[in-house]
């Protein structure tokens, strides 16, 4: 996919926890009914891998607080995306940049490449629901 396409908002999965195999243990409340479903894994055949499922669509990091649509290319991409494409509401503002400033603000200067370096609370939702962000 053309780079073009989606300029600063196609991502690699960058949680410290790695890929999900499901996204529906993300904290909500999402949106819609539709939007909860969409990020529940059910599929038997890609139980280890939301990525790899073809029914898969959305994706949802609660560390960043950011949902986007599923690149199937083989990996663990997603556009980033600000509305439902279900109900249209308006989805939080991804909270990526301000994650890796808060990790600065630790110490914590390779966040990716030493995921063991990352605190706890920074794998998941916790870090921004505290509004414990540096």
């Amino acid at each position: 996919m053309s780079q073009r396409l989606f300029p600063g908002r196609r991502v690699l999965w960058m949680d410290p926890a790695g890929p999900p195999a499901s996204f529906d243990a993300a904290p909500g409340p999402h949106c819609c009914a539709a939007m909860r479903a969409a990020l529940s894994n059910d599929c038997a055949a890609h139980a280890d891998d939301a990525f790899a499922c073809p029914d898969m669509l959305i994706s949802y990091s609660p560390a960043f607080n950011e949902y986007g649509l599923i690149v199937h290319d083989g990996g663990a991409s997603s556009v980033v995306i600000d509305h439902c494409p279900f109900c249209g509401a308006r989805l939080p503002q991804s909270l990526r940049a301000r994650w890796f400033e808060a990790l600065e603000a630790l110490g914590v200067d390779d966040p990716l490449g030493a995921p063991d370096t990352v605190p706890a609370a920074y794998r998941s939702a916790r870090w921004w629901q505290s509004g414990d962000d540096g």
